[in-house]
C-alpha cells in the first residue's frame, strides 16, 4: 500500500490554520496540526472543518519543537486532541513514561504515532535498531524515528530501519531532516514507509528539508512511473 501523504499546518492561530488546511485538503491525505507554534487552537473547530484526518503534534523544542512546553502541558493537549477525535495524535518517545503510557492507554479511536526525532545528528546502525526495538514495545500504531543528516551515509542508516520494521509488521515513519536528508524524504515513501510529509508552499516547512507536495508528488510520480 502506498504510504500517506501528510501536509503539516504551520499557522500561529485557528482561523490561520483553518485557511491553510482548506488550500491544502486537495493535497494531503492526512493533516498535521501543530499545536507547538500556535498562540491559541480551538480543537474542535479544527476537527470539525477538517475534511481529511488530522495528525496532532505538539512538539516539544529539544526535539524540533517551536517553543518550551512542559512535558505536562504537552500531555494535556495531546489527550485533549484525542478526546476531540484527532485521527493521529503524535507522542514523543521521550515523554516521560507515566504520561506516556496514559496516552497510549487513553487513545480511544486515535492512532497513536511513538516518535523520536534527533535534531542534531544520526546514531549508530546498533543504536537506531535499538530504539527501535524499545518502541516497538510500547504498542503504539505507528513509530517514527527521524534524525538529521550531516553525511550522505546517515540517510542509509535510517532508510535501513524501514525493511527491519516490515518483517515485524511495525507502521513505519523514517527519514533524515536537513537538505541532505531531502533523499531520504523520497526514498522512504518509495520503500513503503507509513507516512510522507512535505510541505504546502516553500517557507511553509515545519522542519528543515521538507519538500513542497507538488514537487514531492512530481519526483516519486517520475521515479516509479
Amino acid at each position: 500500500m502506498s504510504g500517506l501523504f501528510c501536509i503539516p499546518i504551520v499557522a500561529s492561530t485557528t482561523a490561520q490554520a483553518l485557511g491553510k488546511m482548506a488550500q491544502a485538503d486537495d493535497l494531503a491525505d492526512v493533516l498535521e496540526v501543530r499545536l507547538d507554534g500556535m498562540a491559541e487552537f480551538d480543537l474542535h473547530a479544527i476537527m470539525e472543518a477538517a475534511h481529511k484526518p488530522v495528525l496532532v503534534t505538539c512538539r516539544s523544542r529539544k526535539e524540533g519543537g517551536k517553543e518550551y512546553i512542559d512535558p505536562d502541558q504537552q500531555a494535556r493537549c495531546l489527550l485533549s486532541a484525542i478526546k476531540a477525535g484527532a485521527a493521529f495524535v503524535d507522542v514523543e518517545f521521550s515523554l516521560p513514561s507515566p504520561l506516556r503510557k496514559e496516552l497510549l492507554h487513553s487513545r480511544r479511536n486515535s492512532k497513536i504515532i511513538l516518535s523520536t526525532h534527533r535534531v542534531n545528528d544520526t546514531p549508530s546502525v546498533k543504536e537506531l535498531e535499538g530504539l527501535l526495538r524499545n518502541m516497538k514495545g510500547e504498542n503504539a500504531d505507528v513509530i517514527k524515528i527521524v534524525t538529521q543528516a550531516n553525511l550522505w551515509e546517515d540517510n542509509l542508516r535510517v532508510l535501513n530501519l524501514l525493511p527491519w520494521a516490515h518483517e515485524h509488521n511495525v507502521n513505519i515513519i523514517a527519514f533524515c531532516m536537513g537538505p541532505m536528508g531531502r533523499i531520504s524524504r523520497i526514498f522512504s515513501h518509495v520503500m513503503g514507509g507509513y507516512m510522507s510529509f512535505a510541505c504546502l508552499n516553500r517557507g511553509e516547512e515545519s522542519a528543515e528539508g521538507q519538500i513542497p507536495i507538488s514537487e514531492l508528488k512530481w519526483i516519486l510520480e517520475s521515479l516509479t512511473s
